[in-house]
């Protein structure tokens, strides 16, 4: 084959894989959209569970399975995202008959992490829910390592998905102080990446081009995942990500407390 011919070929695989990440980045805008209007709606419909105070701030499967199949799993959304954003996921998970909990005063997790995370523990305490699976979208992963490195007697494990464990490079320009968090010299950062004792528990699951996180899903001793998709919220509702999420929790029903494999793998 000629360099010309090689030339060609070449520019046409970039034009075709350009056309695919230019598609996905529009397909991702569009079903983050559609997801907060969808969440805006439910809002007024929700189940919930009364904590002690009399306070309808936790939200479980509407009839919590008897020695239902295990895990227990604790939904934790990412910033900007209310509970009801991950309702495609609760939904699944509950068919397939997980006790699923959401704690929705979590609102549209603007808290820091520490914060965040004291509270979902006190949630799942007020269940009298422990040795529970996070499964957490982008911010939720943070929160969700703060609770494997601070009440490991609650969580088991967590499968993360999208989560900038290393920060974000241009969060120092966020207009907001929830967004200028994700900056890598952040001190709260800096301390889940010194923890790193806790990845072995952790799956972290990250799309092959992500608008929105830039590198950072990547955790030593973690058990990393890239699926072939773009897009920071599409990936949540993508056949692979739900063929993998399915594989995983069987995998920890299996396991019980084992810890994941580290190392990297690609998933297609």
């Amino acid at each position: 084959m000629s360099r010309a011919s090689e030339a060609v070929q070449a520019a046409r695989r970039a034009g075709v894989r350009a056309t695919w990440v230019a598609g996905g980045i529009a397909l991702d805008a569009a079903y983050a959209t559609a997801r907060q209007a969808a969440a805006f709606r439910a809002r007024g419909g929700r189940r919930v569970a009364i904590g002690p105070a009399g306070t309808p701030t936790v939200r479980t499967t509407s009839e919590p399975p008897r020695g239902g199949r295990p895990p227990a799993v604790v939904l934790i959304p990412g910033i900007y995202e209310p509970a009801a954003f991950l309702d495609p996921l609760r939904t699944r998970l509950e068919e397939r008959g997980h006790e699923v909990a959401v704690v929705e005063e979590l609102g549209w997790n603007l808290r820091t992490v520490p914060d965040s995370a004291a509270l979902v523990a006190d949630r799942l305490r007020d269940l009298g829910l422990a040795d529970v699976l996070i499964v957490a979208h982008s911010k939720g992963g943070l929160i969700g390592k703060e609770l494997l490195v601070t009440e490991p007697s609650l969580v088991r494990g967590m499968i993360s998905i999208s989560t900038p464990y290393s920060g974000h490079p241009f969060s120092r320009l966020g207009p907001t102080p929830a967004l200028r968090a994700f900056r890598s010299t952040d001190p709260v950062i800096l301390a889940l990446a010194a923890e790193r004792a806790a990845n072995a528990a952790i799956v972290s699951i990250s799309a092959e081009v992500d608008p929105i996180v830039i590198g950072g899903t990547w955790l030593e001793g973690a058990r990393n995942i890239c699926l072939p998709v773009v897009g920071h919220f599409r990936i949540l509702s993508h056949p692979a990500f739900l063929t993998l999420l399915d594989e995983l929790l069987d995998e920890a029903a299996a396991a019980r407390k084992s810890p994941p494999e580290s190392g990297t793998k690609a998933h297609g």
